[in-house]
């Protein structure tokens, strides 16, 4: 009988050999039925050999190997359509750089275990959150961009974390409709979500900023990041394109819900 994992663990990487070791050791260390998938885009430091590595060790890290890098928003696509694929129950997505704290995991699947939402997102700036390490203009480009999609387009507190569980359901919805190749692709599936009329919850959790390797966060990044943001709302207000909605009746219906 084939084994189906409980949850899938999404990691992106590129240039993460000082991370990657440590942070699947961690995962692997909790109780839970899951299985990972590393999602590597040709790193010239030989994140993908790691991955390999630890895939034979632990046997349950699938990795998909990418020939360069394609963008974070196409890594975390890939590896959704490898988890629905392996028919993950839930889907889970966490930086490989160990800003994530793995021991939050638990906490998240037990939200979104309750039924009560299709999303639950580990967030900064959901009351009793915060973060570690940051400069104070790190802090404000952050806090202001999620501070606009808030006003703008009725978020959450926080849309552009990528620490958050998804059911079938909504990673479903969200592969079929994203465009985002970057780190764009985190409020645009904020975004689509709510566009499905899909239901997201918040857990606060601290993010750490990373303390091995450079950021991928580049100016050209954050260029796309302030139009998207502008674009996003405006074709999420007027229901234009990919943030169109259903009818409530439909988006019951996905044979794919865990409520």
């Amino acid at each position: 009988m084939i084994s189906v994992p409980e949850l899938a663990v999404i990691l992106a990487t590129y240039n993460e050999a000082d991370n990657l070791r440590q942070l699947v050791e961690a995962l692997e260390s909790l109780e839970i039925d899951l299985q990972l998938v590393v999602v590597d885009d040709n790193s010239p430091d030989g994140t993908g050999l790691i991955a390999q590595q630890l895939s034979a060790r632990f046997g349950n890290i699938t990795v998909v190997n990418r020939p360069a890098k394609l963008g974070l928003g196409s890594a975390l696509q890939s590896g959704i359509a490898a988890a629905l694929n392996a028919g993950a129950q839930y889907i889970i997505s966490m930086d490989a750089d160990q800003s994530h704290d793995p021991a939050d995991v638990p906490r998240l699947l037990a939200a979104i275990k309750t039924g009560s939402a299709d999303m639950v997102q580990g967030s900064r700036y959901a009351p009793g959150g915060g973060v570690e390490g940051w400069n104070g203009k790190r802090r404000l480009l952050s806090r202001t961009a999620n501070l606009v999609y808030h006003w703008g387009a009725g978020t959450p507190h926080e849309c552009t974390t990528n620490f958050r569980v998804f059911s079938r359901r909504a990673a479903s919805a969200v592969l079929s409709r994203a465009k985002g190749n970057g780190y764009e692709f985190m409020p645009e599936s904020t975004l689509l979500v709510l566009a499905s009329r899909l239901k997201i919850q918040e857990i606060p959790i601290t993010f750490t900023n990373r303390r091995l390797g450079e950021s991928k966060l580049d100016n050209r990044q954050v260029i796309r990041g302030i139009l998207f943001c502008i674009s996003g709302i405006f074709m999420y207000r007027l229901r234009l394109g990919r943030f169109f909605r259903p009818k409530a009746k439909d988006a019951m219906d996905d044979p794919d819900s865990t409520i």
